[in-house]
């Protein structure tokens, strides 16, 4: 770090600058103690962690770099390894540096930004409350979406944006078929919608869909190709959805990219991922950790860009009692592979059927085992699922919230 006017009075203000050249025209314009970096802005950060101490020792510090977006980015980056209660930032508007301002005989320019031009840093992530009169007074609705299912509805109070909802159950339980009717629900509404099913292929997902609209099983037996043609025409053709055509392909990277380009370039606002293990299945790994930072970075997304993400989790195997395949009851314990799943999600929703229990095998109950919104959790419902039609019918639930399992 070249230093330029060396004072170590207290009380004093040091300017910090990108070269040498604005050093001595910061200094020409007002005779204050400053410094220039060595080696050009790339190499801020690094150089003002090697002089710390000595810098730390003047009690305000305004970082003057050219404005650029180079220059803007290393002021940032500098700015925060110094005390944020004394690092200020500031930048000409009409010059790229002191040294430019100082050539077009603008002194005045360069000493505005010295005295009043250069505001506190702030730090990432921290707001002064104060700015939040808007966003706290401007009326939202309580849900942006019903549920297509009372029982959810009652309990969640609806489908908002900004979350991330897990559907989980046991194998084969349902949890795809919930999905494809509340997509089906949503997109007949208008919603415009993202489907990522990483294990069916997208005509399996599209007649899926489908077949939930047309009440009818579209994916069983042989269609006749004007029947289909006609569905088609009265559903996917005047419905926003975007599928995921990547059948096989599992890199997260390459997911968690498509999801952010449905949120972000299509302006998709629900989206829906089936499921976390096969997103987790290329790597390679501790299981619990790779589902910590995959629901991190799926939490981020949510936030970053306003959607609503579900997301389809497998459960483990119960140690003992019933399995989940055979009507046992899900806990949020049961959630497969770490805790984070159920922590970084808004509300998780469980899926109970015993799949062997003779005439009652369709029987499906449906549980709210997390509700960040309202934290109203416990049995929603019964659903009853027809497979002609692709119908579930709903009854009301057969039990109370029990405070003691319930968690």
């Amino acid at each position: 770090m070249q230093l330029f006017k060396h004072k170590t009075a207290k009380d004093q203000k040091l300017i910090i600058v990108e070269g040498e050249m604005d050093a001595m025209s910061v200094y020409e314009c007002q005779p204050w103690p400053v410094v220039s970096i060595p080696n050009g802005a790339a190499a801020a950060k690094k150089a003002i962690q090697k002089n710390y101490e000595w810098i730390n020792h003047y009690d305000k510090i305004v970082l003057f770099f050219d404005n650029d977006e180079a220059g803007q980015e290393a002021a940032n980056q500098a700015a925060s390894v110094l005390p944020p209660s004394k690092t200020f930032i500031g930048f000409l508007d009409e010059y790229k540096d002191a040294s430019e301002a100082l050539q077009a005989g603008d002194n005045e320019a360069v000493r505005q930004v010295l005295n009043f031009n250069h505001k506190q840093y702030q730090p990432d992530g921290i707001v002064d409350a104060k700015t939040l009169l808007e966003l706290v007074t401007t009326p939202s609705p309580p849900s942006d979406h019903d549920y297509p299912f009372k029982g959810l509805n009652k309990l969640l109070h609806g489908i908002r944006y900004g979350e991330l909802v897990t559907l989980t159950a046991g194998s084969g339980v349902g949890k795809s078929s919930i999905l494809r009717e509340i997509c089906a629900y949503l997109l007949s509404k208008g919603e415009r919608c993202g489907y990522l099913a990483l294990e069916e292929s997208n005509r399996r997902t599209a007649l899926g869909l489908m077949s939930v609209a047309a009440r009818k099983s579209l994916h069983l037996g042989e269609q006749q190709r004007g029947e289909l043609t006609e569905i088609f025409d009265q559903t996917i053709a005047n419905w926003n959805l975007h599928l995921f055509d990547g059948f096989g392909s599992y890199d997260p990277d390459h997911i968690y990219n498509r999801i952010e380009y449905m949120a972000a370039g299509l302006d998709t606002k629900v989206i829906f991922l089936d499921h976390l293990s096969i997103l987790l299945s290329g790597l390679e790994g501790d299981e619990r950790r790779m589902i910590d930072n995959t629901m991190t970075r799926l939490r981020s997304l949510v936030e970053r860009t306003g959607i609503t993400l579900f997301l389809v989790c497998h459960t483990t195997t119960p140690p003992n009692g019933q399995s989940h395949e055979e009507g046992g009851r899900v806990q949020l314990r049961s959630l497969r592979g770490s805790r984070s799943i159920g922590q970084l999600s808004d509300a998780v929703i469980a899926l109970e059927r015993d799949q062997q229990s003779g005439s009652e095998r369709n029987a499906t109950t449906v549980r709210v085992l997390k509700n960040r919104y309202s934290g109203e959790v416990g049995e929603a419902c019964q659903l009853n699922y027809d497979l002609d039609t692709c119908k579930f019918n709903e009854t009301a639930a057969t039990a109370e919230f029990d405070a003691t399992s319930d968690f």
